[in-house]
C-alpha cells in the first residue's frame, strides 16, 4: 500500500467534492487538482520547516520576554490575578471550614465519621 501525497490531503480539505481529477507533478513535488468549474489548484507534497525550535527553547524565550515585561500579559497583571486567586481560595476555604464546623456542631462526631465513610461512586 502506497502513501498518499501530502498535496492530495491539502487539496481535498480545500475543495472536497469539487475535485474532478488529481495529478502528481513529481518534478516540482506538487499535486494539481482539476475542479468542476474548470479551475485548477495545486499544493506542495513537501513540508518545509524553516525554523525548528525545541519546547525548552520556546519556554526560555517566553520566560525571557515575560521577565523583560515584553510579553502579551504584563507582570503586574499576573500579580493581580494571583492575588485575586489567593483571596478567592481563602474565602472558599473559610466557607468550607464553616460548613464542616456547622456539621460537627449539629451532628456530632457521628456525622463527621459518616461523612468520611461515604462510598465512592
Amino acid at each position: 500500500m502506497g502513501t498518499i501525497p501530502l498535496g492530495e490531503d491539502i487539496l481535498l480539505a480545500r475543495h472536497g467534492a469539487n475535485i474532478v481529477k488529481l495529478r502528481q507533478n513529481r518534478k516540482q513535488q506538487t499535486t494539481i487538482a482539476y475542479l468542476r468549474d474548470g479551475a485548477t489548484d495545486s499544493a506542495s507534497n513537501v513540508i518545509t520547516l524553516t525554523a525548528l525550535t525545541t519546547p525548552a527553547e520556546s519556554f526560555s524565550r517566553s520566560a525571557e520576554k515575560y521577565l523583560n515585561d515584553e510579553a502579551a500579559i504584563s507582570r503586574s497583571e499576573v500579580r493581580s490575578l494571583a492575588k485575586i486567586s489567593l483571596g478567592f481560595s481563602a474565602v472558599l476555604g473559610t466557607i468550607f471550614g464553616g460548613l464542616l464546623l456547622a456539621l460537627y456542631k449539629i451532628g456530632g462526631p457521628e456525622a463527621m465519621s459518616s461523612l468520611a465513610n461515604l462510598p465512592m461512586q
